[in-house]
């Protein structure tokens, strides 16, 4: 297929000349392409609207993202700095264990349900020998 600005030799399945960036599809067959993108959009933005959890993690062409990177499970979602400040603050105040350790357990990421149960094992064991060392006076 030649170009119409540049007159350069281009393979037919281009749509746009490899020398100068012409658009080698005339007027008509633009429309046409247009068309068919908003119908295959319209299309995608349907299935998300009927079923939106279906298709949360995937983009609008349809590329899952989950592939892209490591498995949900894989990332920390409680970082190191953040446990331990938890930690001394149980230690301090126990109830702040036992609380986080409650939210945390709720969550369905397994690395904050085990940094909440954690929590909350250290907040209700120091919770627990307060009580006894009270009682025992």
């Amino acid at each position: 297929m030649l170009c119409p600005k540049c007159e350069t030799e281009n393979k037919g399945e281009n749509e746009t000349c490899t020398n100068c960036g012409e658009s080698l599809l005339n007027y008509s067959d633009r429309v046409i392409n247009e068309v068919e993108q908003t119908e295959v959009v319209a299309e995608q933005v349907s299935k998300v609207e009927a079923n939106p959890k279906s298709v949360v993690h995937q983009r609008i062409t349809g590329a899952n993202l989950k592939s892209a990177g490591p498995k949900s499970s894989d990332v920390k979602v409680v970082s190191n700095g953040f446990y331990i400040g938890v930690m001394i603050a149980t230690v301090i105040f126990p109830i702040i264990g036992v609380i986080m350790g409650f939210t945390y357990l709720r969550k369905e990421h397994p690395s904050a349900r085990k940094a909440g149960k954690s929590w909350l094992i250290v907040g209700s064991a120091i919770i627990l020998a307060q009580v006894v060392v009270l009682s025992m006076n």
